[in-house]
């Protein structure tokens, strides 16, 4: 069986998943279409097979597509998803599911009393990596868990492959590290330990109006641990890491630059390999996105999971300031 998918937005992440729904065998895609007419025609030029839709209407109405993917700025989010949801097609969003927690509820409701198939586009997702942490988990490779660390630091914001999205990640109402960076650790950290809560978070802003922040330290819980975030730029010179370490009474597990694991052993790190004959993150996730448009059961994310992150990540951003 395959789909039929219409993307909506083609900066960054939406020509990468472009390029991934091109390889998949499960989706073909329809059409697409950014509100850069300069990006619509560099991808017209890079994917000469792939049509360009006039106006984002045109794919939400054509008949033969079955799942529209949003990866427009957050602030788009909701009006775009009402328009799918309408339609009675298939949703899949990027994160963050919105800006604004009201909306983002609605928005979750009208999918809900619409039985509309949907899914979140978070990196941690699907896939052998994520499964792999579980098992690890499960088998009491760590001993009892104690306490959870992630942290990130960047030469600068927005990263130079962001640059297209300056516009609005910049912004403190729209965009920022927290929002981009760590809502994908907290879907993963909701999935292996259930509910996240916020107890305290210090935020600091550069000068300039409605500026993004540049640092933020944060004391979070799940499931009875303590979850330490500490995240900033680092400046110029300062390398692009980021990373989230379970800690555990016999060894501590790490999940650093996105996709690589780790182990300790005797009190030194030791790589977790994955299978190499595994699919890729991305292209796990869309099987698991054609198993749920197709009506089989998969823990891929949907919007009340990434609702549950918008909670979290917006709670975050309006506790204590510097």
């Amino acid at each position: 069986m395959t789909f039929k998918v219409g993307i909506i937005g083609l900066g960054m992440i939406g020509e990468s998943m472009l390029q991934a729904f091109l390889e998949h065998p499960a989706f073909v895609v329809g059409s697409v279409w950014d509100r850069n007419e300069v990006i619509n025609r560099q991808i017209a030029g890079r994917f000469p097979s792939v049509p360009i839709a006039p106006d984002a209407a045109s794919i939400i109405g054509h008949p033969d597509i079955d799942l529209i993917y949003i990866a427009t700025p957050p602030v788009t989010h909701v009006e775009y998803g009402r328009q799918v949801i309408a339609a009675g097609k298939a949703l899949l969003c990027d994160k963050p599911l919105a800006i604004d927690l009201a909306e983002g509820r609605w928005l979750v409701e009208t999918a809900v009393n619409h039985n509309t198939p949907t899914a979140m586009n978070f990196v941690y997702g699907a896939g052998h990596l994520v499964e792999t942490i579980e098992q690890q988990l499960n088998a009491g490779a760590l001993g009892t868990p104690q306490s959870i660390e992630v942290r990130y630091q960047f030469p600068s914001w927005p990263l130079p492959n962001q640059l297209s999205a300056a516009s609005w990640i910049t912004k403190r109402n729209e965009g920022g590290m927290v929002r981009e960076m760590f809502s994908h650790f907290v879907y993963l950290l909701q999935r292996l330990f259930g509910e996240v809560t916020v107890k305290s978070t210090v935020l600091r802003y550069p000068e300039g109006e409605n500026a993004a922040e540049s640092f933020v330290l944060a004391h979070l819980e799940a499931g009875g641990l303590p979850i330490w975030l500490m995240g900033g730029i680092g400046g110029a010179a300062a390398p692009r890491e980021s990373e989230l370490t379970i800690h555990g009474s016999q060894a501590s597990l790490r999940l650093g630059n996105l996709y690589n694991l780790a182990i300790t052993k005797n009190g030194t790190w030791q790589p977790l390999p994955i299978a190499p004959d595994a699919p890729t993150p991305v292209q796990a996730r869309l099987s698991e996105l054609a198993n749920r448009l197709a009506g089989e059961p998969t823990n891929l994310p949907d919007l009340q999971a990434g609702l549950r992150v918008q909670e979290v990540i917006e709670t975050m951003l309006t506790k204590t300031q510097i």
